[in-house]
């Protein structure tokens, strides 16, 4: 066997062999520490908790119409957290805000 073939089978079979070491110690799009718990029965929002995500979304949205800075929304939804327990968030595929808990199910 020619040397150069031995050091092309040997670290390639090193790479091969690190690759397989780093995919057991850290898994990429593994399982994930989050849990998700599936109930039967949607989260009932009470009328208070409607009412205080309309306010929240339409502060959010005028603030956001008005041009302010992403820092300043920032500081508005940890206000809306504290008040009324409430957060905006933008919708990934529509790009439309709702308001969700803080546990993060989705009111309005």
């Amino acid at each position: 066997m020619n040397t150069n073939i031995k050091k092309i089978v040997l670290i390639f079979g090193g790479g091969l062999l690190v690759y397989w070491a780093f995919k057991k110690i850290m898994p990429v799009g593994g399982k994930s520490k989050k849990s998700t718990s599936v109930s039967s029965e949607p989260k009932v929002v009470s009328e208070e908790e409607a009412k205080n995500a309309a306010i929240v979304l339409s502060a959010y949205s005028e603030a956001q119409k008005a041009g302010e800075s992403v820092s300043f929304l920032g500081e508005m939804n940890q206000e809306f957290a504290k008040e009324f327990g409430l957060r905006v968030h933008k919708d990934k595929g529509s790009g439309r805000l709702f308001a969700a808990d803080l546990k993060g199910n989705k009111i309005m």
